[in-house]
C-alpha cells in the first residue's frame, strides 16, 4: 500500500510539473515566476514601443485653414469658434482654394489641427509646415561641359520659356543678370541690406539664367522668381519658408503659364505643398527638386517624393557623389553640385556646393530641350541620353545617370 501511495504522489507530482511546464511555455510573451502569480513580461525580447516624438517643423503659433473659395464665407465663423486670429488670407486660384493663415493663440497646432478635421467638413486644417534652402558650402569652380551645355548653346539658349523658381528673393541688380528676363514677385518685405536674405535665391538665379557663359544655363529663357523664403528675425543666415508661402508661390508659377517650376529647397510630406505641385505637374509643368543633403538612404525628402518630380542630386568634377547628398529611390538624375561657381548679392561670385545646385542645373537643362520641342516628353529624352553612373542602371545614388543637355536635344531635333 505504501508504495501504492509514493506511486500516486510521484505520478501528482511528474504530472502536475508537466501541466505547469506546458502552461508556462503556452505563455510566449511571459514567464511564470515561482514566487508570485503575476507574469514577468520579457521586455529584453519584447520591448514596449517606443513614443514617436511630436514633429516639430511647423510654424509654432500657426495653423493653416483651407477651404474651396464658395465656402469663404463661413471661415470666420470657424476662426472665432476655434479661438484664433486671422494672420492672412489668400486665394490659390489654380486650384479654387482659399487659404488662412491663423494664429492659435497659444493652442498646440498638431493637436487642434487634428481636432477640427475630425469636427468640421467644410475646412481642412493643417500645420504651416517649413521648409529650408537646399544649400550647403562654397568652394572650387569646374564648367559645364560634362552636361553639354557649352556644345547645347550653339543651338538654343531657352529663348520662349519660362522657368519659375520658388526661393529667396533675388538681387536683380546684379551685372550678370542685368540682359536677363526677369520678372520677381516677393510674397513679403524683405530686407534688402542682409545679404543672406537674397543669397540662396541670387544663387540659383544666376545657375538659370546669369549672362555669364561659365554660370548660366539658359541664359535667354525668362525667369519668374518668386521670394517665398526670408531670413529668420536676429539670424540672417537661417532661412525658411512656410508652407502657406511656398503653396502661394507655386500658385504665383502656375499662374504666370511656366513650362519649368525649380523647387531648390527640401521638408517634409506637407499635403497643401503636394496639392500644389501635382496640380503643376498635371497640366504639363516640368517640376524639379533638389535630393537634399542629409546624407540618408531611403530619405523622406520633400517635394522630391512627391511622383512626377524630377529630382536631382548633385555630383563633383569626377562625376562622384556628393558625400552629403541623400539617396533613395527617388533620385532621377546627377548634375553638377559641387564646387560651383555662381553669384552673389552686391555684385560677387561664389562657389556653391548642394543639391539646391543642380536642381537648377536640370532645371536649366529642361528648359534648352523644351525651347526646342515642347511636345516631347522630357524626363524620357533625359533618361535616353543621360550618363550612366555608379551601378548599370537606374540606382539610387545617381538615379538614371548624369543628364547631357546636347545629346537630348540631338533626340528632341529627330522629332
Amino acid at each position: 500500500m505504501k508504495r501504492f501511495n509514493s506511486l500516486i504522489h510521484f505520478a501528482v507530482i511528474f504530472f502536475g510539473s508537466f501541466f505547469l511546464l506546458s502552461s508556462a511555455s503556452a505563455q510566449d510573451n511571459y514567464l511564470l515566476d515561482d514566487d508570485s502569480a503575476e507574469p514577468l513580461y520579457l521586455d529584453f525580447i519584447y520591448p514596449p514601443k517606443q513614443k514617436k516624438p511630436e514633429r516639430t517643423n511647423f510654424i509654432k503659433d500657426e495653423i493653416l485653414l483651407l477651404y474651396p473659395t464658395e465656402k469663404g464665407n463661413q471661415i470666420n465663423t470657424l476662426t472665432k469658434k476655434y479661438n484664433l486670429k486671422t494672420a492672412s488670407k489668400s486665394i490659390l486660384g489654380s486650384v479654387k482654394t482659399g487659404i488662412l493663415v491663423a494664429k492659435t493663440n497659444g493652442q498646440n497646432p498638431l493637436k487642434l489641427s487634428a481636432s477640427i478635421n475630425k469636427k468640421e467638413k467644410s475646412v481642412e486644417a493643417a500645420t504651416n509646415n517649413i521648409y529650408k534652402p537646399a544649400i550647403t558650402s562654397f568652394r572650387n569652380a569646374y564648367s559645364m561641359s560634362d552636361t553639354g551645355v557649352r556644345a547645347a548653346h550653339k543651338t538654343t539658349k531657352g529663348a520662349g520659356v519660362t522657368v519659375c523658381m520658388v526661393d529667396t528673393p533675388v538681387d536683380i541688380y546684379h551685372p550678370s543678370l542685368s540682359n536677363a528676363f526677369i520678372e520677381t514677385l516677393d510674397l513679403f518685405p524683405f530686407d534688402q541690406i542682409n545679404q543672406e536674405s537674397m543669397l540662396h535665391g541670387t544663387s540659383i538665379a544666376g545657375v538659370l539664367v546669369s549672362q555669364n557663359p561659365y554660370i548660366g544655363i539658359a541664359p535667354k529663357a525668362k525667369l519668374y522668381a518668386v521670394g517665398a523664403f526670408k531670413a529668420e528675425k536676429h539670424y540672417p543666415s537661417s532661412l525658411k519658408g512656410a508652407s502657406s508661402d511656398v503653396a502661394k508661390a507655386i500658385d504665383a508659377c502656375i499662374q504666370h503659364k511656366s513650362d519649368v517650376i525649380n523647387l531648390s529647397f527640401t521638408g517634409g510630406k506637407d499635403p497643401l505643398v503636394e496639392k500644389m505641385v501635382k496640380k503643376a505637374i498635371e497640366i504639363g509643368i516640368t517640376v524639379v527638386a533638389a535630393a537634399g543633403n542629409g546624407g540618408k538612404w531611403g530619405s523622406t525628402i520633400y517635394p522630391a517624393l512627391i511622383p512626377g518630380v524630377l529630382t536631382a542630386t548633385a555630383i563633383d568634377e569626377n562625376k562622384k557623389l556628393f558625400n552629403m547628398a541623400d539617396k533613395g529611390n527617388f533620385i532621377d538624375y546627377a548634375a553638377p553640385g559641387v564646387d560651383i561657381l555662381t553669384i552673389a548679392p552686391e555684385g560677387k561670385y561664389k562657389l556653391v556646393t548642394g543639391t539646391s545646385i543642380s536642381s537648377a542645373h536640370v532645371s536649366g537643362v529642361v528648359a534648352l530641350l523644351v525651347s526646342q520641342n515642347r511636345n516631347k516628353s522630357i524626363s524620357s529624352t533625359l533618361t535616353e541620353t543621360a550618363l550612366d553612373l555608379g551601378k548599370p542602371g537606374r540606382d539610387s545614388e545617381f538615379g538614371d545617370g548624369l543628364v547631357n543637355a546636347s545629346r537630348a536635344l540631338e533626340v528632341i531635333n529627330k522629332q
